[in-house]
């Protein structure tokens, strides 16, 4: 993979973590003000938290993609992967996109039994 589309999926992962982390947080919560019991977020704001949302639902579809096609991998830790990305959305993905994105470990081997032949 190209160092240029490593950065790019590194940047969406850090945006998405950052929008996950503010969403768990309440930032983006529209909730009603105590005086006229009713919020109407403008425009802008809606746009912003949708922008941020796709954001994070494309990095988690493309890094998904990425470790379920990964052949040097075994089928269960794939999955196991893709389900920490799922529910630990926050840590899984800036992991993932480290380990084995950006790093990009060399391709093993596998024998069977786990060990070279002699």
């Amino acid at each position: 993979m190209p160092v240029p589309v490593k950065i790019i999926l590194g940047v969406m992962a850090l945006w998405g973590t950052v929008y996950a982390f503010a969403a768990l947080a309440g930032d983006f919560a529209v909730v009603a003000s105590p005086r006229d019991g009713h919020v109407t977020p403008s425009g802008m704001e809606v746009f912003i938290i949708h922008i941020h949302a796709f954001i994070a639902l494309a990095v988690f579809l493309i890094e998904a993609g990425i470790a379920l096609g990964m052949g040097r991998m075994p089928v269960s830790r794939r999955v196991a992967w893709v389900f920490a990305m799922m529910f630990f959305y926050p840590f899984a993905i800036p992991a993932f996109w480290y380990l084995h994105i950006w790093r990009d470990p060399p391709a093993r081997t596998l024998f069977e039994g786990g060990e070279p032949p002699r």
